[in-house]
């Protein structure tokens, strides 16, 4: 991505601003220690990623300042549940955490956006249905949730790795069947032509939306903050989606 500031020019332009800003207070944002890029890779010295683009615009139109920090995935609610840090993301209602106790205690905010679930598959694969997949590929900590019937039947074998890019390459090796990975973040590591010939979203298996929030249990006063600014600047949130190339749920209604 190009230039880092253009979301200042777009407030401008959109005439976004809070006649009751806060004075500037800097909250810490716990974030997944992984590169999910272009929904986030928190470890990046400059452009973070969507998700970072949308909480720099709301800092700026809130008045407040976020400090982010990268935790690995099982650690993240524990250290919200620790008071170490102030949100989390990303978060999901529908994710169990490993603090359980501390789900009744979270606010979420509205979703930032609504990621695509998806098997990615070789080109050759892409109509297999569910029976006929023998072993996955999926980065470590995440919950494959469309197959955790097939997993606790010990139907299917599970090869953990770190990081979306290596489950990735497990399918171009052919040494999985598929690879639990988000759909956009698929396509950015998917670079060359060449490897989207190859590799596509298993069209016989579930996939669809799931939502991308930011936690708190103490700022239920800033996550409503934020509640009103994505309900205030939708446009300003289909542009980033745009620059960011990232597609919805819904965008994918036309595949056959």
């Amino acid at each position: 991505m190009h230039n880092t500031r253009w979301w200042l020019i777009w407030l401008s332009v959109l005439g976004i601003s809070w006649a009751n800003a806060s004075p500037q207070k800097t909250f810490v944002v716990g974030c997944q220690d992984i590169d999910y890029f272009p929904h986030y890779n928190f470890s990046l010295k400059e452009d973070k990623g969507y998700a970072w683009a949308v909480l720099e615009a709301f800092a700026q139109a809130s008045g407040h300042q976020f400090e982010y920090r990268s935790y690995p995935i099982k650690r993240l609610q524990r250290a919200l549940a620790q008071d170490s840090i102030d949100f989390a993301y990303p978060d999901n209602a529908d994710w169990r955490s490993i603090h359980d106790k501390i789900d009744s205690r979270k606010t979420l905010s509205k979703p930032l956006i609504s990621a695509i679930s998806a098997t990615m598959v070789l080109a050759e694969r892409e109509y297999y249905s569910m029976n006929q997949f023998r072993s996955l590929g999926l980065p470590h900590g995440f919950t494959p949730v469309h197959w955790l019937e097939r997993i606790a039947k010990n139907r299917l074998n599970v090869l953990e790795v770190n990081s979306p890019n290596a489950a990735i390459n497990l399918v171009l090796k052919n040494r999985v069947d598929g690879a639990d990975v988000e759909y956009n973040v698929a396509q950015y590591l998917l670079a060359t032509p060449e490897k989207k010939q190859k590799v596509t979203i298993a069209k016989n298996l579930p996939y669809g939306p799931v939502t991308f929030h930011l936690s708190t249990i103490e700022q239920k006063d800033i996550i409503h903050q934020l509640n009103e600014f994505i309900v205030a600047n939708q446009a300003l949130l289909t542009r980033l989606r745009h620059y960011y190339q990232l597609l919805e749920p819904q965008d994918l209604r036309d595949l056959p």
